[in-house]
């Protein structure tokens, strides 16, 4: 007797506006009305908000110019964590095969799970239950249908995506919808008169490749509407970032320099947590009038050291903020995330090895009394200016802030 295999189920969960619901959550006051959360621009915000046009990404003075009762709030990433953790554990107890692709973005394998048909409805009614959240779930054959149903499926409902169906069901959609469809893969496929997925699921392989590379192949899977990407419950990070952003912007050099060392330092102690290292240091910076920018580092080889990636990033910051203008936004990205090297050398560096036991003294140090129990004596300027408790700094975007 022949076995079939099962047909895979996947469902992806995401939270409906998922900062400010939990804003309008916490504080009755702003149920109903229009929430936005964020510093300069919009992080998060509500349905309410939405219908006067506000998105996320938008600048605060755009979104409140389109809406006039726009309120705006500073967020609290702690609390935004602590609602991602509980609906985490309860879709932790529909399956252990769960993804988390982002705070409010979860990818669960249900393929042979019993009574599929009524998981959704029963995610929905106990996140709304346990976390005060409503969520919107798709359910397809793969993550990418799962994803793309859940777009369809906001605001809190559920769309199920039938076996067999995935190419129909994508065609209408622009071809942007595809995870690998960015902007300048998009005016490519203008050029050929391509826009939506089911137009770029008739063009001839070779095109693709022509246009694309061997990633052509890719796109033209994807809008055929397959996608054998696992669900990974625990995939390893491939990178971790640290950032923040100011109100009013800032251009102090010894402000900056500090919150830079900062948040590198909070990016290197997270390596060294989860015994990582890193090949690269990335620094984004965002200008007064909005203009980003953005600078990259490669490491010889791989670093979890306070010290050496906090010359890195200072290098790389010295080298990328060449205007003349206040910052709104800096941040600190470490990727790839590798395994540390067993020995860099056949000898060890006695400089390196002093450096490597003081990281682990500040570590034990930091996870016994609290991240600021030690700062660096750069980083007092930040005790001068910013308000603290044992953990962190109080500052101006804490959403955007770990």
């Amino acid at each position: 007797m022949i076995t079939l295999p099962l047909a895979r189920s996947v469902l992806h969960l995401d939270a409906d506006a998922f900062f400010a619901s939990v804003e309008q959550r916490d504080d009755p006051r702003l149920r109903g009305r229009p929430v936005a959360v964020g510093t300069g621009v919009v992080a998060s915000c509500s349905y309410e908000a939405r219908r006067w046009g506000v998105r996320t990404g938008m600048r605060l003075g755009e979104a409140r110019h389109l809406c006039r009762a726009l309120l705006v709030l500073p967020g609290d990433y702690r609390r935004y964590e602590q609602a991602a953790r509980r609906m985490l554990a309860i879709c932790q107890e529909k399956t252990p095969v769960v993804e988390v692709a982002a705070l409010d973005d979860l990818y669960l394998d249900l393929t042979g799970l019993d009574r599929l048909e009524c998981v959704p409805d029963e995610l929905r009614a106990q996140v709304r239950d346990e976390v005060g959240l409503g969520v919107s779930i798709g359910v397809g054959g793969s993550k990418l249908i799962a994803a793309i149903a859940t777009e369809k499926a906001k605001p809190g409902r559920n769309v199920f995506v039938a076996p067999g169906s995935e190419r129909a069901y994508l065609a209408p959609w622009p071809a942007n919808i595809l995870p690998g469809v960015g902007p300048k893969a998009a005016a490519r496929l203008d050029r050929i008169n391509v826009q939506k997925v089911g137009e770029l699921a008739e063009v001839p392989l070779g095109v693709l490749y022509g246009l694309f590379g061997p990633h052509g192949k890719t796109l033209r899977d994807q809008a055929h509407g397959i996608d054998p990407r696992p669900v990974e419950p625990h995939r390893p990070p491939q990178s971790v970032s640290r950032r923040t952003s100011f109100d009013p912007p800032t251009g102090d050099p010894a402000f900056l320099g500090a919150m830079l060392d900062h948040l590198t330092e909070r990016a290197a102690a997270w390596l060294r947590f989860h015994d990582r290292a890193t090949r690269g240091v990335t620094v984004t910076v965002r200008y007064g009038d909005y203009e980003f920018a953005e600078g990259r580092t490669v490491l010889r080889r791989p670093a979890d050291g306070e010290r050496e990636l906090k010359e890195a990033a200072r290098d790389r910051l010295a080298r990328l903020y060449l205007r003349r203008l206040p910052l709104r936004l800096l941040g600190v990205t470490l990727a790839p995330v590798v395994a540390p090297d067993a020995q860099a050398s056949l000898f060890a560096d006695p400089a390196e090895e002093r450096r490597r036991r003081l990281d682990e003294c500040k570590d034990a140090i930091r996870q016994r009394f609290g991240f600021l129990a030690l700062t660096s004596g750069a980083s007092l300027v930040l005790s001068e200016k910013l308000e603290r408790d044992r953990e962190n700094y109080k500052l101006r975007t804490p959403c955007l802030t770990r």
